[in-house]
């Protein structure tokens, strides 16, 4: 018997659209398509045909836009990368994160809902959240894409200082990975990471560099129980719990080959020879900040592009989290969707790493301040920080701008905002 869990809240049965640029209205699924949404082209920048898409306004309304356009297809999107509001009842900076529970579950379940449609059968979609709502996105995800989609949580540390302040110092963020397929047809498919242990000759062999690996298993099979005599006189058993890696024919094999490497000096333990010297390994769980980058890292390279803003954004994220995470799960020339683009960290990196790429976000103030101008430094080469110097980016590429108006609202006041307040980058 199956058993499915879900959670229940007030107007479940709902959806949840934009109301103008900061609210939200629950209507009756039946009737949405009634409400119709506006696209407005602004600006396209760059000199080469664009490969990212900017819209201003909610992720919802884009995704039905550019489907309804053309410019999104079923099956095209290879990742989903979102940051949202973690339902934690305060403010940070450029937008309000006090949505009220219910309508935060409704948020969430129905632009994940919206996108599934759009992915490609090897696509992999990363909710970034805090330990305020994980616990309930988990069930959400569960119920959009299926529970045997899930892959795993990713552990991000994002700082490295301690805060006295709290009765226990949160030093990272939870990073929920799903792929529809599942997470043994998506393995075949997301690429590994550097980090792997370097090879190296220690017998000489002429094959030439080699890494060892141990020859046990987990568990028990009995056609993998056997004694072993290393050279030095020693007869071997598995550990407890553990067979040997193969048979002992196979083994027999391996030691006429000279792929049995033997530790103290041929006293120890039986370990195998690979001459694979790729030096990459599976993805982890626990991405230490010192590799990834931390939200202080963010915010100095947002205070280098923006001296003269202020504090930009209370918890950015940094471009080497996001390269990670596009390296996993993407190759060039693959679609990357962000529906909550922020300060545009997804769309930078991924413009840099030559990926296709569509962001939105609702607040006009913060595309026409932060994300726009961002995205126009790395079109021109003139971002030198995040990334830029480990893909040796120096510029190029082109992205277009569009305005979408939200299903209840009023858009000619949306673009006119919007065009008035960057109107020098969007006239250029």
């Amino acid at each position: 018997m199956t058993i499915s869990t879900h959670l229940t809240w007030p107007n479940r049965d709902q959806l949840l659209v934009a109301r103008g640029e900061t609210e939200y209205a629950w209507v009756d699924p039946a009737e949405q398509c009634l409400l119709g949404l506006e696209v407005t082209d602004v600006a396209v920048r760059g000199e080469d045909g664009p490969t990212g898409t900017v819209v201003c306004g909610d992720g919802l309304d884009a995704l039905d836009a550019l489907a309804a356009r053309g410019s999104l297809r079923q099956n095209s999107i290879r990742c989903v990368y979102i940051d949202p509001p973690f339902g934690t009842g305060k403010r940070f900076g450029h937008y309000s994160d006090a949505l009220a529970e219910s309508t935060w579950l409704s948020m969430m379940r129905d632009r994940l809902s919206a996108l599934r449609p759009y992915l490609a059968d090897d696509a992999s979609v990363w909710v970034h959240l805090d330990e305020t709502m994980s616990h309930k996105a988990r069930l959400i995800l569960d119920e959009v894409f299926g529970a045997d989609a899930y892959v795993a949580t990713v552990v991000w540390q994002k700082r490295l200082t301690v805060e006295s302040r709290t009765a226990i110092s949160f030093a990272h963020d939870p990073i929920l990975v799903y792929a529809p397929s599942g997470q043994k047809a998506w393995k075949r498919t997301r690429n590994r990471v550097p980090g792997g242990v370097e090879a190296s000759n220690r017998d000489g062999d002429p094959r030439g560099p080699w890494r060892d690996a141990p020859f046990t298993a987990p568990g028990f099979r009995a056609g993998q129980q056997y004694v072993i005599t290393n050279p030095a006189g020693h007869e071997l058993r598995p550990p407890r719990g553990r067979s040997w890696f193969a048979t002992e024919p196979t083994f027999r094999r391996l030691l006429d080959e000279d792929r049995i490497w033997w530790t103290k000096g041929g006293s120890g333990q039986p370990r195998m020879k690979n001459f694979d010297i790729d030096a990459l390994q599976v993805p982890s769980t626990l991405w230490n900040g010192r590799e990834v980058g931390t939200n202080d890292d963010a915010k100095r390279h947002l205070a280098n592009l923006f001296p003269d803003s202020g504090t930009v954004f209370d918890t950015p994220k940094p471009e080497a989290l996001l390269q990670r995470i596009l390296h996993i799960s993407t190759n060039p020339g693959d679609l990357v969707v962000d529906i909550f683009g922020g300060s545009g960290t997804t769309a930078a990196v991924a413009h840099k790493m030559g990926r296709q790429w569509i962001t939105s976000e609702r607040l006009v103030e913060t595309v026409s301040s932060v994300l726009l101008p961002r995205l126009e430094t790395v079109v021109s080469g003139s971002d030198t920080g995040g990334i830029s110097e480990s893909v040796a980016w120096s510029g190029g590429g082109a992205f277009e701008v569009l305005q979408v108006a939200p299903r209840l609202g009023n858009v000619p006041e949306l673009c006119s905002r919007l065009s008035t307040r960057r109107g020098a980058l969007l006239a250029g």
